[in-house]
């Protein structure tokens, strides 16, 4: 670059220098790194896996009365946890080397015909789960419930 000193044209001495850009591209790489590290640690707690209906709103005030989670556990068993002004524990092991389908829908509507404020899930699956048996589990419970959230994973 070329800078004239001087209040003529071609009067005075010129300055010719470089900019060095090396440390502000050595600051945007270390900044740049830190954010992609940083980012990795982020998760997400709950995710709303509910698809709604076009022109409903779902917009609530009220937290509802209990707060129902299913956890899927190792070889097909479930346990349903409710907490907020119950507080229970209620587990169902395999039927058949399967999902008791049965059982998760009658506790459901237990559940449903108790607290009918209640109209969501959260369903978490342990590590080895595969996302088709959640999948699976997710569409019985369309069946029962409007909102299932997906939470733990």
């Amino acid at each position: 670059m070329n800078v004239n000193n001087g209040g003529g044209h071609g009067s005075g001495p010129s300055q010719d220098f470089d900019l060095n850009l090396a440390p502000i591209i050595d600051c945007f790489t270390v900044l740049i790194t830190f954010m992609l590290v940083s980012a990795s640690f982020l998760s997400i707690g709950i995710l709303d896996a509910g698809a709604g209906a076009a022109g409903q709103t779902t917009m609530k005030d009220t937290p509802p009365p209990v707060v129902v989670q299913i956890e899927l556990g190792e070889q097909y068993g479930m346990e349903i946890k409710l907490s907020g002004r119950a507080s229970d524990k209620i587990k169902l092991p395999a039927t058949q080397g399967d999902w008791d389908y049965a059982g998760l829908t009658r506790e459901l509507m237990q559940i449903k015909a108790k607290w009918p404020q209640s109209d969501s899930v959260i369903l978490s699956a342990a590590n080895d789960i595969e996302y088709l048996q959640v999948i699976k589990i997710m569409e019985k419970l369309r069946k029962l419930t409007p909102s299932i959230l997906l939470g733990g994973f």
